[in-house]
């Protein structure tokens, strides 16, 4: 990464602890709505799906991870993008601001087309080498289908989300990715059950719900991307489709990292999941369905890691670094008050939250066993999401990368083969190989932060 001099910070007016969290709130609460209900939705449609048996569960559960795949060359574009959006925003240079987002939006059209195309064709190749067995593998081959039709409309309302939360336009992003999920959640109740005429089509309702969600999402992003006339990065037809060469290799030079790390993430769940997969059915249901919960813990870390790419970026950008570290500081005491909320009823009444998706006792037994570890890892994970989102806000992408190899790489696949594979500790092996990736990266990142080498970093 280029470097700048931060020497020369402006002596301005630094604000309270009332204000500093008024403005994470103000930028954090539309995206945290937005995922709650989000994961909200995916955990009545796991229930949903969980009402057709543990192989459906399992189906469904092993699509997740391939279909992750082209993430990451898309979140290349995403957090470059985004960082330099907050940063020329905070500049006050709207023109530059623009410009970045039309070119996130010229990378993601064609990126996302080639990799609709790939996963099309070789998903079901790839279900089969993480070895889904043969009383789920067709059921998950159909699921995955849609699944990759639906990676372009998912990654322009993606890009377009990432664009508006670096402009500090939270509640815009929540719109959209909100009717999208109430979509997915009433055509799902529709076709997988079955009402009045309309057959039940089990899985397959469950394919086609999530796509047509996905669709509805995509055309709402750009009808508001495009109507809004006050928006600062509104963009052109023309320059979506005219490539800037100078803006395409910042954008990339900052996201570069974000990606290698989401390969390296998207690596190690993949075998991690296999691990898991040799556990069996059960075990493997009960995995997807309280990660499913897990989602929904962990949703508040993303919405402050939202919050604090835009202020991180936008304070770097008006030679602020030293508001910039007063929003790191105050979003970590905020993360710990909620770790210390949601602890709660995950050591307390696990079996009951389990009893939401499933009433099959093997399958309860192993959920309770992973929410009550989660319990002891969910602080840490919040806090090393919120504090990654910073950095990435200042376009310091190097270190999450870092901190995701050592803590998937290392802890998940490295341990998780001698947990699950050698010490046959069941699915508790495998999650408390997760409580030692998260907490490792946690203490990783909290060290970055602390070192202030981020507030250097050059978009």
């Amino acid at each position: 990464m280029e470097q700048v001099d931060a020497t020369d910070t402006q002596s301005l007016h630094m604000p309270g602890r009332k204000e500093i969290w008024g403005d994470l709130m103000r930028l954090s609460w539309p995206c945290a709505v937005e995922l709650i209900l989000a994961s909200m939705i995916g955990v009545i449609t796991m229930a949903l799906v969980a009402s057709l048996g543990k192989e459906a569960v399992s189906a469904v559960g092993i699509t997740s991870q391939p279909i992750m795949i082209p993430q990451v060359v898309l979140q290349a574009f995403s957090i470059g993008g985004m960082a330099l959006v907050a940063r020329s925003i905070g500049m006050g240079d709207y023109n530059q601001a623009r410009i970045a987002c039309e070119q996130s939006l010229f990378l993601s059209v064609i990126f996302s087309v080639l990799l609709s195309v790939v996963m099309y064709v070789f998903g079901g190749t790839f279900i089969l080498w993480m070895g889904a067995t043969p009383d789920y593998a067709g059921l998950a081959e159909l699921y995955m289908k849609y699944c990759a039709v639906g990676t372009f409309f998912q990654s322009m309302s993606t890009i377009i989300s990432s664009m508006l939360r670096g402009a500090g336009r939270t509640r815009m992003s929540m719109q959209f990715n909100v009717v999208s999920n109430i979509v997915n959640i009433l055509v799902g109740v529709v076709l997988i059950n079955g009402v009045g005429p309309i057959p039940s089509l089990g899985i397959l309702g469950a394919a086609v719900a999530q796509l047509v969600a996905k669709i509805v999402g995509c055309v709402m992003a750009l009808w508001i991307l495009f109507r809004s006339h006050d928006l600062p990065i509104r963009p052109g037809i023309k320059g979506i489709f005219s490539p800037n060469g100078d803006i395409i290799k910042r954008i990339c030079r900052v996201g570069t990292s974000s990606a290698l790390e989401q390969l390296a993430l998207r690596v190690g769940l993949i075998m991690f999941t296999v691990y898991v997969v040799r556990l069996g059915t059960a075990e493997y249901a009960a995995h997807n369905i309280a990660s499913s919960i897990h989602s929904y813990v962990v949703n508040f870390g993303q919405a402050i890691s939202v919050a604090l790419v835009s202020l991180v970026g936008q304070s770097l950008g008006a030679k602020r670094p030293d508001l910039a570290e007063r929003y790191f500081t105050e979003s970590i005491w905020l993360c710990g008050l909620i770790s210390v909320v949601l602890m709660v009823p995950l050591l307390a009444i696990p079996q009951y939250i389990a009893m939401i998706f499933t009433r099959e006792p093997d399958v309860i037994a192993n959920i309770v066993t992973a929410l009550r570890i989660l319990a002891f890892f969910v602080g840490a994970q919040i806090l090393q999401i919120a504090i990654c989102g910073g950095l990435r806000g200042g376009g310091d992408t190097t270190w999450p990368l870092i901190s995701t190899m050592v803590g998937v790489l290392g802890m998940r696949m490295v341990m998780g083969y001698l947990f699950i594979i050698v010490l046959e500790w069941g699915l508790a092996g495998a999650w408390l190989c997760w409580l030692l990736d998260q907490v490792s990266r946690a203490i990783i990142i909290y060290f970055r932060f602390r070192g202030g080498k981020w507030k250097l970093v050059k978009v």
